[in-house]
């Protein structure tokens, strides 16, 4: 199954049509399986929630997992599941743009601005894995944490 979550608070309309267009080539295997958040668009491919009250389930489950940069990340990067992500372009101050930054610095994760680059990292991701951090995690969750304090203390 791949699993695709943009969050519940804002739309991603560019990265669910971006799905959808691969699902048409039939670049996914499997099960598609689409959180849409507050997203206008409607996939004309695997099965859409808005949402629900946990992922862990779906994320256990899944083969690959295309999210948005918010906090699903860290809950992928417990989980070992291989994953892409996108910044939502609409996040406040760009903050998932430079959440991904910081964590790549540590984790060899796949990541885009550009959700034409989701088929490029996804058949990348299905050749390495899940994340590897290298013995760098004690670094990766300070990070983590840091960038948490510093977006709380700008609200």
């Amino acid at each position: 199954m791949i699993l695709v979550t943009v969050g519940t608070t804002m739309p991603f309309d560019e990265l669910l049509a971006e799905v959808d267009r691969l699902a048409e080539k039939g670049f996914f295997e499997g099960t598609l399986l689409v959180q849409s958040g507050q997203s206008k668009y409607r996939m004309r491919h695997g099965e859409q929630f808005v949402g629900r009250p946990g992922l862990q389930d779906l994320i256990d489950q899944s083969d690959m997992v295309i999210t948005h940069g918010g906090a699903t990340v860290i809950q992928l990067l417990l989980s070992g599941k291989p994953f892409v992500a996108f910044p939502n372009p609409r996040a406040a101050g760009d903050h998932q743009t430079a959440f991904l930054c910081q964590v790549s610095e540590v984790m060899d994760i796949s990541w885009s601005r550009d959700v034409a680059d989701l088929e490029r990292l996804c058949t990348e991701r299905r050749k390495t894995g899940p994340a590897r951090n290298d013995g760098a995690f004690p670094k990766a969750a300070s990070l983590i944490e840091n960038f948490a304090r510093h977006k709380k203390d700008d609200m």
